[in-house]
């Protein structure tokens, strides 16, 4: 499934709108202080608009710098993955997905994300495994998440499955 740009620029913006949420569940928000965290949160907020403006080479390149300052922030690499996802570039958006994942603090469609460029790859194990991932999330949510929270892992979850029925 390749998403189309209006799919991807809904990510970014509600990536952006809705990074506090994120940060209350575990998400990506973008950090405001420290000399590390201030060095990304530029070229975070310039490759998210570049990449809102349809300059996805610009959006690779100022996210790379984000990431390059700070890798523990989820979001960086999700929106990096989203850039490299719009260009076509399936196998640098699954590595900027797995990298999101990988920071315990990402936002919940990286893991949508990286299940469904894994399909796009040929990848269906690792596909399962976001799904099993975004389950867990769920079954972990507990008193932590509100009705918002798990409202949106079960529809990354329903999306994944879609994708993962034969």
């Amino acid at each position: 499934m390749r998403l189309t740009k209006l799919h991807i620029s809904a990510a970014a913006i509600g990536l952006v709108l809705a990074s506090g949420a994120h940060a209350q569940m575990g998400g990506g928000s973008m950090p405001t202080s420290g000399p590390a965290q201030a060095d990304a949160t530029v070229p975070y907020k310039n490759g998210v608009a570049a990449f809102n403006s349809g300059d996805y080479p610009t959006a690779i390149r100022e996210l790379r710098k984000a990431y390059d300052a700070n890798s523990s922030v989820g979001a960086i690499p999700y929106a990096l993955g989203l850039a490299y996802t719009a260009s076509g570039k399936k196998k640098e958006a699954k590595q900027a997905f797995q990298g999101a994942v990988r920071t315990g603090n990402a936002p919940i469609p990286a893991y949508l994300q990286l299940g469904l460029v894994a399909l796009e790859l040929g990848e269906r194990d690792l596909a399962t495994k976001q799904y099993a991932a975004l389950e867990k999330k769920l079954a972990g949510c507990g008193a932590k998440c509100d009705d918002e929270a798990r409202a949106e892992i079960k529809a990354a979850m329903d999306q994944l499955a879609v994708k993962l029925t034969p």
